[in-house]
């Protein structure tokens, strides 16, 4: 009984096929190839570009037949059609529009078109169903699957804003500038040293002379002045008749003797400071210098300077000499050469090159340190210059700090038409709301923003503040054009090729972008725009050589890693990720990059 069911429907099914004139179209479907060209569509600014291409084969495409292929998205088993355009063919002697496709040879089709792209997407499976149709009569096939989701990698491009006095490379929350300048004064102190030597010598010649002995009289004197000491540079020289790398070796030895000396100098001062001032040695704290190390090797420049101003009748010749050698170690052979024949080379020239030059430099105004100016702002800020609250606030360590010393300046009738403080108030309040979301933060912030805008129309540093105040909204229009306002501005304006740039991205103008961008070593966006633009080498350079490594890096990362088939590196990447940021668990989870890894027993396990 059931063999004749079977045999009953097949022969239903063979009438069927054969009396709508489409059997050997049902029969043969299979052998229809239609796929896309590239089955990882991807999202680019908002467009998901495609092209799909189908081959007939020979003797299947009835001379009066028509078909339609209708390529569709399937999200959570609901069919969206719209996105793609209808695929029309016909035979040779259909009517209507379409491409005609050969009954005898067959034929292909392609058909390109973008549609816009919804985050719902990234799950998608991508379909192609089909209907063929032959007078009166139509048979619908069962879909192809011709790919699986939507990769949104091009909207991972992402400012990450830092609280920062310039601007630079990258995107920042800036401070006005406070346009203090801090006038400097210093005296110089000189110590000479024997040939191939950096033992102190107070016997060498150079100096007992009265310059020498002036030189560090003076800069005793000067110390004890009580001037607060900003830096002290040691410049330690050679002259340049030895070997390059000698000479090197021997400025630096001579910086340090120069470093020592000056340290007895100052522990000889607070000694004498303590005793003038009653004050016990050991309660004295000693300030942390900074020294600069100018350790220069071999002194040309002086070399030639002593000869232009020496006696010597054939000086001209000797500097030509000199002067025309190819290097270094050429030009020292032609020196001691010419010492034989010049001894005032030997004797007078090259001697007072030997030697190491102390140089201390204070602030020529200010008897107390940066600390002690921050503490006196905030006790008597009516004491102070506009520019010199706002210094004291730049060099203070803690945000509290800044913000009471701005929001003083905001609150005093003398002061409060400084635009500055408005800003470096909305600067911060916008911090705060980038690291906690607060919308109490933001609405300051504007707020703030919108004082100082009043204060100083068209100024670079407020406009940036606002693009990445409109940026943390979600308002990517408003952000870019509030860059480019910023770049343009008539009052201070900002560099914003790297913060267009990365919008750029978001936008899919990848040739604008890396135009703007460049090749920022070590940068987030940098690297995206390299993996967008398929140059994985460069992409994977740029994020192994980013020093810390936060959880949306580890996870650009793991997509680099599903792109060049590296699947151990998938894996390893989005365990640091998801440790960083569970959140990135369920973005895993539907991202159409790690399609191919869904199905292992690691990946379910990373993402669950």
């Amino acid at each position: 009984m059931k063999k004749l069911f079977v045999l009953s429907m097949s022969l239903v099914m063979i009438i069927t096929m054969n009396s709508c004139g489409l059997g050997k179209m049902i029969k043969k479907y299979p052998e229809v190839s239609v796929t896309l060209d590239n089955p990882d569509l991807e999202n680019k600014g908002g467009e998901v570009s495609y092209t799909i291409k189908g081959t007939i084969p020979p003797k299947y495409m009835k001379k009066k037949a028509t078909m339609t292929f209708t390529p569709s998205l399937s999200v959570d088993g609901q069919k969206i059609t719209p996105p793609f355009a209808t695929i029309t063919l016909k035979g040779e002697k259909a009517k209507g529009e379409g491409t005609t496709i050969s009954y005898k040879n067959g034929g292909s089709f392609t058909q390109t078109g973008t549609f816009k792209f919804d985050e719902s997407y990234e799950t998608a499976e991508i379909l192609s169903g089909a209907t063929a149709s032959l007078k009166k009569k139509s048979h619908v096939f069962p879909d192809k699957n011709l790919g699986e989701g939507i990769s949104n990698t091009s909207s991972r491009a992402n400012l990450t804003p830092t609280l920062s006095e310039t601007a630079g490379n990258g995107t920042h929350f800036l401070y006005a500038p406070h346009n203090y300048k801090a006038e400097f004064i210093g005296r110089t102190a000189t110590i000479y040293f024997d040939l191939n030597s950096a033992n102190m010598n107070w016997n060498n010649p150079n100096n007992k002379t009265n310059a020498a002995k002036d030189s560090i009289k003076a800069f005793t004197d000067f110390m004890n002045n009580d001037y607060i000491i900003d830096r002290v540079v040691i410049s330690g020289w050679a002259s340049p008749e030895g070997e390059e790398s000698n000479n090197q070796g021997l400025s630096e030895r001579r910086f340090q003797v120069g470093k020592n000396w000056f340290n007895d100098k100052y522990n000889t001062y607070l000694k004498d400071f303590a005793k003038r001032n009653n004050i016990k040695l050991k309660d004295l704290q000693k300030p942390v210098f900074q020294y600069v190390n100018n350790a220069n090797g071999e002194d040309w420049d002086g070399f030639e300077a002593a000869v232009e101003k020496s006696r010597i009748a054939q000086k001209n010749q000797i500097l030509n000499v000199v002067r025309s050698q190819s290097n270094n170690a050429m030009r020292e052979q032609k020196i001691r050469e010419m010492t034989d024949i010049y001894p005032e080379i030997a004797d007078a020239i090259l001697p007072p090159l030997r030697r190491a030059e102390i140089q201390m430099i204070c602030k020529k105004h200010d008897t107390y340190s940066d600390t002690e100016l921050i503490r006196l702002v905030q006790k008597n800020p009516a004491d102070f210059s506009v520019n010199e609250r706002l210094y004291a606030a730049s060099v203070a360590d803690d945000l509290e700090t800044k913000e009471n010393i701005y929001n003083s300046l905001t609150t005093s009738r003398n002061t409060e038409g400084d635009w500055r403080a408005y800003n470096n108030l909305a600067a911060i309040k916008l911090n705060e709301y980038y690291k906690n979301g607060n919308k109490a933060d933001l609405e300051e912030a504007l707020s703030q923003l919108r004082k100082a805008e009043a204060l100083s129309p068209n100024n670079g540093i407020i406009l940036n503040n606002m693009a990445i105040a409109d940026y943390l909204q979600g308002d990517l229009a408003a952000a870019k054009s509030n860059f480019e306002a910023s770049a343009n501005a008539s009052v201070q304006p900002v560099n914003q090729n790297y913060n267009t740039g990365s919008l750029s991205i978001l936008n899919g103008d990848y040739s604008k972008a890396y135009q703007l961008i460049g090749n920022n070593s070590c940068d987030y966006n940098t690297a995206l725009l390299q993996l967008l633009q398929k140059d994985y080498n460069a992409a994977k350079n740029t994020l192994d050589c980013i020093q810390n490594v936060d959880a949306k890096t580890a996870y650009l990362k793991a997509v680099l890693s599903a792109r060049m088939k590296n699947e151990e590196g998938v894996y390893s990447n989005l365990e640091d990720a998801i440790s960083k940021d569970s959140g990135y668990k369920k973005t895993a989870k539907r991202d159409a990059e790690f399609k191919r890894y869904r199905h292992s027993d690691r990946f379910k396990q990373l993402v669950r």
